[in-house]
């Protein structure tokens, strides 16, 4: 069950009277929400509850003036910032605006900016006031707040003012329909993060030296030793994460190995696998959940991930449920070693001959050792037996990369009927058109080609005479 966090003033009756709502709400879908009067035990420490809350992936903050006045919800406010990095923050945070709450002006935000002084500068006076201050240690940690107050809340409150929230109205009368949608998206994609972190964990246990320059990298990059290699390297945006960490980490472990022993061809396996998977930490959720409402459209039980950008990047997740994502080299473009090329035709083709080309490149990309012209029947059953070989015990995935925006016969659904009758185990992956948003999320795309290729030329940097 995907549970949601709620920060608000409980003194407020109006904000009690709402989250009470939301609960019901949230129960109806089948979401829990965690809330302190139910969490908080009696005798129990309410600044765990809110150090727990701080880390959580989902938290509504139902926010009003008394909200950016209080301690306890500033608290609250100021740790789901510092927990994780700040482009995490509209992520993970679902607000909703009380009526009267004074928080799109600048001018009016200037008050709460004057209270955090006023209060800081009021404890701070009266600390000074002692006559002895050695055992005021938790009081000048309450100061340390009041100054991290101060310092936030206009950074905070401009993206939460930024942020479409809908009305208190509109939230209350579709049972927080759109809020709770937004959670559940959030929580597929963080799903789907889960399984690429779990699928690195087993990738690196394929081979503990690799591990082990991990770790050591991780503690020279300043990070304490993780009890966890996978999460500590997902935790990292992919560029990063393979530029800091996997790049060095794969020369060192490689380095002293002779390239003809079996340790050394598992490490480098092993690295390679997990380059994949950290390449599809770098899709958005907007495009994942497109591409998992297609497949649930479709009825496959598996989900595929065709992206295009500007540089004509497609990284495909190749059933990330079954078969592990495998890169190659394709000019310009990384790709999933399954894919098929999509042949080139001239207009005014008709399906036949379109099918059997698109026939003869599948056959080229299943058994590039047997050279074909053309595929008698004997051929056709061969490839499609072949093809249901590797799907049936999950070796290969081979899938077709069709762009939404081309105008071909691949995107007609019934040639991609014709395809798959003749297949019968490919998938044909429509990916994002050229021009859209963004599906990537690199701040370089350049560079994260260059990363790439970098990486798959460790071999031949190694065989290099130093």
């Amino acid at each position: 069950m995907v549970s949601v966090y709620v920060s608000y003033a409980w003194r407020e009756e109006e904000q009690n009277r709402l989250v009470d709502r939301l609960g019901e709400a949230c129960t109806a879908r089948g979401i829990e929400l965690v809330r302190d009067t139910e969490h908080i035990g009696y005798g129990q420490s309410i600044r765990a509850f809110m150090d727990k809350l701080a880390q959580a992936e989902h938290i509504v903050l139902v926010l009003s003036d008394a909200y950016f006045r209080s301690d306890y919800c500033m608290y609250e406010l100021c740790g789901i910032h510092q927990d994780r990095h700040f482009a995490d923050f509209r992520k993970r945070v679902y607000p909703i605006i009380l009526r009267g709450t004074h928080l799109y002006k600048p001018v009016e935000r200037i008050q709460f900016v004057k209270h955090w002084i006023a209060e800081a500068k009021q404890l701070e006076q009266e600390l000074n006031g002692l006559e002895d201050c050695k055992h005021t240690l938790e009081l000048r940690r309450s100061l340390e707040d009041y100054a991290d107050f101060h310092r936030l809340i206009d950074k905070l409150m401009n993206v939460l003012a930024d942020m479409n929230s809908l009305t208190e109205d509109v939230h209350r009368d579709t049972d927080f329909a759109a809020l709770l949608d937004r959670i559940k998206g959030n929580a597929e994609v963080d799903d789907f993060r889960r399984r690429i972190v779990a699928e690195v964990r087993v990738a690196l246990g394929r081979s503990a030296r690799l591990r082990d320059a991990l770790e050591d990298r991780l503690c020279a990059s300043g990070a304490s030793r993780a009890s966890d290699t996978a999460e500590a390297l997902c935790a990292r945006t992919p560029d990063k994460a393979i530029a800091d960490l996997l790049f060095p980490a794969t020369l060192a472990s490689l380095t002293r190995l002779d390239e003809q022993r079996k340790e050394f061809s598992d490490a480098w396996a092993s690295a390679k696998s997990v380059l994949a998977w950290l390449t599809l930490l770098g899709v958005d959720g907007e495009s994942f959940r497109f591409a998992q409402r297609q497949a649930l459209a479709a009825r496959k039980l598996a989900v595929d991930i065709g992206v295009r950008t500007t540089l004509g990047v497609e990284m495909v997740t190749s059933h990330y449920r079954e078969v592990e994502p495998r890169l190659r080299l394709h000019r310009s473009n990384v790709v999933g070693a399954g894919a098929v090329q999509l042949p080139q035709y001239e207009s005014g083709w008709n399906a036949t001959a379109v099918l059997n080309n698109l026939l003869l490149e599948t056959w080229s990309c299943v058994f590039p050792e047997e050279s074909r012209s053309h595929l008698e029947k004997e051929d056709r059953d061969k490839l499609k037996g072949e093809l249901a070989a590797r799907r049936e015990l999950k070796t290969f995935h081979h899938y077709i990369l069709v762009p939404r925006d081309q105008q071909t016969l691949v995107t007609q659904p019934e040639f991609q009927k014709e395809v798959l009758d003749a297949l019968g185990n490919v998938s044909v992956i429509v990916f994002q058109a050229e021009g859209a948003a963004p599906a990537l999320l690199l701040s370089d795309e350049y560079y994260f080609m260059g990363l790439v290729r970098q990486f798959l030329t460790i071999p031949e940097l190694l065989a290099k005479p130093r």
